[in-house]
């Protein structure tokens, strides 16, 4: 404090006002130092398994990260540009599960029912749901959900030519699975994820066992 005086009391010539050069030093707190991108796309990941697409509101967010909404302006463009994000993310998570599938399971049979398994476990059928809810409403999100649905239809044809069914059998089965599959998460209910794991284990045992 003492060098702040003699420089100011230097300063006295100076044409800078003495209030403005003497000041101390302010530390200065941006709003997007306190929370990442990831902070808010995970806020916005299990609010939007909780209250869907309609309950991830800027503000919201916000108060539950304990920021400001400039932190999230910091970081997206807009609302939309989250909701994307969080599209991006769930695809992600597929794309991951589909590639652990490939590299642990040398076994086709076992590599399909990881794909069901891994659905159950994960707990992301919240936010599946919620997200293909609103892309019913929006062309170019939709266009996208097809495009990781036709993917994931592969992925099974794949398998099901592995274990030797022709061509055609391989794709109606393909579709098949991925039909028990919208089913079971859209029954699931209130049930256990053993419970769940249990009836999805005989559905799948029956289809691959069919060869």
């Amino acid at each position: 404090m003492a060098g702040v005086a003699r420089n100011c009391a230097a300063m006295t010539s100076c044409p800078i006002p003495r209030s403005a050069m003497c000041r101390e030093p302010r530390t200065i707190h941006e709003p997007h130092m306190s929370q990442s991108r990831d902070d808010w796309v995970e806020t916005a990941w299990d609010t939007l398994g909780e209250a869907g697409v309609d309950g991830v509101r800027v503000e919201a967010l916000a108060r539950k990260l304990g920021v400001t909404k400039g932190s999230f302006y910091w970081h997206f463009k807009n609302r939309q540009d989250l909701i994307d994000a969080l599209l991006e993310r769930w695809f992600g998570l597929r794309e991951e599960s589909r590639q652990e599938f490939l590299d642990d399971n040398p076994r086709p049979d076992d590599r399909i029912w990881k794909v069901i398994e891994r659905g159950i476990t994960r707990g992301t059928r919240g936010q599946a749901a919620a997200l293909r809810l609103w892309a019913q409403r929006h062309e170019a999100a939709a266009a996208k959900i097809d495009e990781a649905d036709n993917r994931r239809r592969q992925f099974f044809i794949e398998q099901f030519r592995a274990l030797g069914l022709e061509d055609g059998a391989a794709e109606v089965r393909a579709d098949v699975y991925m039909a028990v599959i919208s089913a079971e998460f859209l029954h699931a209910g209130g049930r256990s994820d053993s419970d769940r794991l249990h009836f999805a284990r005989q559905k799948h045992d029956m289809l691959v066992g069919q060869g």
